[in-house]
């Protein structure tokens, strides 16, 4: 059985957008002499970040296969990284508080104590189906609360 992670649309866009943001910046700088350098190099760092921090970390295209996972990072634009489940830990869930409640966010596949994969919910339409192949194959090493826990976690493992 193959299941392969599905985006949604709105994050799609909304990454879309956020990288058209420093061409559109530099393009102001230009047509306005009197603008300063500022603008364009403060909305550059922050996209830089964005997409090197949260992009680079959360926004994975999975294939789960029989006894593997591939993992491609930059929304499947990246090289592809094969991950034996034999030789995988587990999984750990990721719940966390917001306006509306508790909800899971994340789920962290590690390996020798490492977060190896992310599969994140906000980003994914078929999260629950991927979380179910992987209960099959991995073992289910529990539930943490807020990010502030996944250090901690993981350290003690």
């Amino acid at each position: 059985m193959i299941v392969n992670s599905q985006f949604k649309i709105s994050p799609i866009l909304l990454i879309s957008i956020l990288s058209i943001l420093p061409f559109l910046a530099i393009y102001i700088y230009v047509i306005s002499p009197q603008e300063s350098v500022a603008f364009p190099l403060v909305v550059f760092m922050i996209i830089v970040y964005f997409w090197f921090a949260l992009v680079r970390t959360r926004v994975h295209k999975v294939i789960i296969e029989k006894n593997n996972i591939i993992v491609k990072r930059y929304y499947g634009l990246g090289r592809s990284i094969a991950y034996d489940f034999s030789k995988l830990d587990g999984f750990v869930v990721l719940f966390e508080s917001g306006k509306l409640g508790v909800s899971e966010q994340s789920v962290f596949i590690l390996e020798k104590g490492k977060r190896v994969v992310c599969i994140c919910s906000y980003y994914l339409s078929n999260f629950n189906d991927l979380k179910l192949v992987l209960k099959e194959n991995l073992n289910d090493l529990g539930e943490i609360k807020g990010h502030d826990n996944i250090s901690d976690f993981l350290k003690n493992s």
